[in-house]
């Protein structure tokens, strides 16, 4: 297939390593012609380090970068053109602008793709002459690692479409989701409880970036917490979408954009790609402080205070059975010893009025949140 990305940023440059590598003829055009060159350059250095560490063949690399067409105009003609994936900044109106010039130089029987991570697919289309020749195609950074893609079909999208999307897609290696034209799609309106939350605690000053992170990925299990995932993307791009995703829900108050992004994104603290973010990126910047060593009384006993509730009480005895595996000396019974910690599962109570109800100690009780395993 001959596939022309519109767009050569991060997300441009990945979609067009991923189906270059996949055997696809692949146009890359920008409206700054340096940004392709720089496009080109990342991907050829992306492929050679696939080939020195033994993940790609150099023949396999050399004919990866032969399929790589820069163009010098990105509405040129294009009559062979069979799919253009267009990988703009997140705006309905400069992609509406992208898709009516791509509509006048390219052939009726291209399909367009729209990588929105959160806009309206259906208000894109709508801007076309013939809106049922587009659909979505949402890859997410970096595209050749991050193996899901969404498929979302707008109000008018043809039929066809999807499923030829579809196959493209699995065809390169990557899993296919189609989804719903709704805001944010399935990953990212997800995605706002972890990043809507992290800003939220940041704001009230519960806690720091890094100490965020780290509970995050301690206690949810995930690669990276949601400060350095912002840093991955690029804080530009998350805050769009968390102000794509508030509107398109008509402002609900759970999905609240937070104050402190936009000063962010004008100051230029995007993450990774300008070297500043969260954290520090580039030659000699620093990573965030370890943890702090714990220390105290590792023998010291703990003393788990009953639930009050049917439903909870089997992950009550989920944690006691993974503080007793863990070496930790659990105590049952009418109250605690004089040296014990008490934990109180919260859901349902206060640690207050847990203290109260059992008259327990206010100066060594701390309240847990006793969660369903989900599988870990």
């Amino acid at each position: 297939m001959r596939i022309r990305i519109v767009g050569a940023g991060a997300m441009g440059r990945g979609i067009a390593q991923w189906a270059a590598s996949a055997g696809h003829t692949v146009e890359l055009g920008d409206v700054r012609a340096e940004a392709v060159t720089d496009a080109v350059e990342s991907v050829v250095s992306m492929l050679d380090r696939a080939v020195a560490k033994g993940r790609m063949s150099a023949a396999g690399r050399d004919a990866t970068v032969a399929r790589l067409v820069p163009l010098a105009d990105p509405w040129g003609a294009g009559p062979d053109v069979e799919l253009v994936i267009e990988a703009v900044r997140e705006d309905l109106e400069t992609k509406a602008e992208v898709f009516g010039k791509l509509e006048r130089a390219l052939p009726s029987s291209a399909v367009f793709a729209t990588n929105t991570s959160s806009l309206s697919v259906t208000r894109i289309a709508a801007a076309l002459q013939d809106p049922s020749r587009l659909a979505g195609l949402h890859f997410f950074n970096p595209v050749p690692l991050m193996r899901i893609v969404e498929v979302v079909p707008g109000a008018a999208t043809r039929p066809a479409i999807p499923a030829l999307l579809t196959e493209l897609v699995e065809g390169c290696g990557h899993r296919a989701v189609t989804v719903a034209d709704t805001p944010g799609f399935l990953v990212n309106h997800a995605g706002r409880g972890l990043v809507t939350e992290a800003l939220a605690l940041l704001e009230e000053s519960v806690a720091g970036p890094a100490d965020i992170d780290r509970i995050a990925r301690d206690v949810l299990g995930l690669r990276m917490g949601p400060f350095e995932l912002m840093d991955l993307t690029g804080l530009d791009v998350t805050a769009a979408v968390i102000d794509s995703i508030w509107q398109g829900f008509r402002c609900e108050d759970r999905l609240r954009p937070s104050y402190l992004t936009p000063n962010r994104v004008v100051a230029g603290l995007h993450g990774r790609k300008t070297g500043q973010g969260w954290y520090a990126y580039g030659d000699g910047a620093e990573g965030p402080a370890p943890e702090p060593a714990v220390n105290g009384d590792g023998d010291r006993p703990v003393f788990l205070a009953a639930s009050g509730s049917g439903e909870t009480a089997p992950y009550v005895e989920s944690l006691a059975g993974a503080l007793e595996a863990a070496g930790v000396r659990v105590e049952r019974g009418g109250g605690p010893s004089a040296d014990a910690l008490v934990l109180v599962p919260v859901w349902g109570t206060t640690v207050s009025g847990a203290i109260r109800a059992g008259g327990l100690p206010a100066e060594r009780t701390v309240g847990v949140e006793v969660l369903p395993a989900a599988g870990r």
